[in-house]
């Protein structure tokens, strides 16, 4: 008998049987690190959320300084639309009526003003955060310099919308207060009248019509230009803001974009700087 016979085989136990993990099994390290990668991920929104919510509230109630300057920010709406008429830029009163001849498109302008711009703009958040979040940074950026210039302007320049200017002199009415729905019929306080330059529904629109031609690929890409091209109709339209409340918002929303872009190519500059330095100092070793 040969030493392999005198072993007989003994019978996979608990203890012989192959311990490998089977193909497809989980892993628990690979489940864990999921696990911490979704909760980083949660902590990080959760964050950023609280920024972008006490920089709406710090914009909100800052417009808020200027109240009791009524009669500073309507002489400065009568400057303005006066400076708009020598510029001889379109007459707002001429768009208004377009709009007028149809009751319907008058309801559908309202709701626009008042429905449609503080939603678009959190929904672009989310989908920028959710779908392309290598660009959040930037775009999160853009979106808190345009918010808070147009804050510090708000403060210096308190600016009458033409709703509330004499319509002898400018021809508009108040379609939100006259067909409704308007965002300052509830009468709470919290929307400040005097504080319109520039035009911020026009400003995010413009940032929102940005973003999706930046990261998309596709041709309709530039169908997002509609958002500020409407935007701008409706404003005007519900005599909420002068043409030059949107061209100056515009200017705001181009600055901070030339700002993030510049700090963008600084850290990549200082990133790349050390990696050039050392494959100098190799190349001259050798």
């Amino acid at each position: 008998m040969t030493t392999a016979d005198a072993q007989p085989t003994l019978p996979a136990t608990s203890a012989t049987a192959d311990t490998r993990p089977t193909a497809g099994a989980p892993s628990a390290t690979g489940g864990a690190r999921r696990g911490r990668r979704a909760l980083g991920t949660a902590g990080y929104a959760a964050t950023q959320t609280v920024l972008l919510g006490l920089l709406f509230m710090v914009y909100r109630f800052g417009r808020h300084i200027v109240d009791g300057h009524q009669a500073e920010a309507l002489s400065h709406g009568i400057a303005v639309w006066n400076m708009e008429r020598c510029l001889r830029l379109p007459d707002e009163a001429a768009v208004q009526q377009l709009v007028l001849q149809s009751h319907y498109a008058t309801i559908l302008i309202n709701e626009f003003y008042y429905a449609i711009h503080f939603p678009a703009a959190i929904a672009l958040l989310v989908w920028v955060f959710v779908r392309h979040r290598f660009v959040w940074p930037r775009v999160r950026n853009v979106i808190i310099i345009a918010t808070g210039m147009a804050l510090v302007i708000h403060i210096l320049y308190p600016l009458a919308p033409p709703r509330l200017l004499p319509m002898a002199m400018t021809g508009l009415i108040d379609t939100g207060a006259i067909f409704g729905p308007s965002p300052y019929a509830q009468g709470d306080g919290f929307a400040n009248e005097y504080a319109a330059m520039p035009s911020l529904h026009i400003g995010w629109a413009i940032i929102e019509a940005w973003v999706v031609v930046t990261v998309l690929h596709s041709r309709w890409r530039y169908l997002a230009i509609a958002q500020p091209v409407a935007t701008t109709a409706v404003v005007v339209a519900t005599a909420n803001h002068y043409w030059v409340d949107g061209v100056v918002g515009g200017l705001l929303v181009l600055l901070a974009v030339q700002v993030t872009r510049l700090a963008l190519q600084a850290r990549i500059v200082a990133v790349m700087r050390p990696m050039v330095t050392r494959r100098s100092d190799t190349c001259g070793s050798q």
